[in-house]
């Protein structure tokens, strides 16, 4: 899945094969076995065949939960980081040198999160270079010097509204990349599709069960339920990542600030 969701609508084609083996393999065991030969003459009672695919609709609502909930916190993340970036960029010029070196490692910190975290891991891997980046804004904002006091005041400081200003927009910026870094990492863990293929498949087999003594009855309805399925899961793996697929959280904001500020930083 990882490999394939490079591609935007990639994920279709794994959920695809899975989907058509689940059905093909559920209705080979009701068939194929002896041991459900006496359902022929006595079905499964009705109400139980719903038991599996209501557990198997509910999981996959717990995914699609989970799934738009990391949607909607990477658009979260996306807007602190670009507002904190910008906050820092279109603060007032005291003529101080400082600021001018602000803007310069917030050029450097765009340029490493579009190239090796957007473009190159897709945010599954912090560059190298954030921290040591933050850490340098850090030195200077948090310079002594950094904030005009009552009794020294030049153009090589800022004033203390604007000091916190900085504080608190570089402390935001620092969070919501971290936060981008998590949620990108976090589609790692397959345990959750293994439970709801396993349900999937459980839920295939009653269903071709309850219909073992007409095999064009069981055709129709194992493969109508697998239709469901696969339109249900389709729908969750083009969601697999809130960084990956049709409905990915693109960089354009960030891509934008690092062109505003070419002209004012240099090439």
């Amino acid at each position: 899945m990882d490999i394939i969701t490079q591609y935007s609508y990639g994920p279709i084609l794994p959920v695809t094969i899975l989907i058509i083996l689940i059905g093909v393999l559920a209705y080979q065991i009701i068939f194929s076995f002896s041991i459900f030969a006496p359902l022929s003459n006595q079905p499964i009672s009705g109400p139980f065949v719903s038991l599996p695919a209501i557990a198997f609709f509910f999981m996959v609502g717990f995914i699609s939960l989970h799934q738009f909930s990391r949607q909607e916190d990477a658009k979260q993340a996306l807007s602190i980081e670009v507002s904190s970036i910008e906050n820092m960029l279109n603060a007032p010029d005291v003529n101080n040198a400082k600021q001018q070196e602000i803007k310069v490692l917030l050029k450097e910190y765009l340029r490493a999160s579009l190239d090796e975290e957007w473009t190159g891991s897709r945010n599954r891997v912090a560059s190298s270079q954030i921290n040591p980046i933050i850490q340098k804004l850090m030195g200077i904002i948090y310079a002594p010097d950094f904030v005009c006091t009552q009794n020294h005041r030049d153009n090589h400081c800022v004033s203390p509204l604007l000091g916190k200003s900085y504080v608190d927009n570089l402390l935001a910026l620092s969070n919501a990349h971290n936060k981008r870094i998590q949620l990108g990492q976090l589609d790692s863990s397959p345990i959750r599709w293994y439970i709801c293929f396993g349900l999937a498949f459980v839920a295939a087999l009653t269903t071709t069960a309850i219909h073992r003594a007409n095999k064009i009855s069981a055709i129709v309805s194992l493969t109508l339920f697998m239709m469901a399925a696969w339109l249900t899961v389709a729908m969750i793996t083009l969601n697999y990542s809130p960084y990956g697929g049709p409905n990915s959280i693109q960089p354009t904001p960030l891509l934008n600030i690092e062109k505003s500020i070419i002209g004012v930083t240099g090439k």
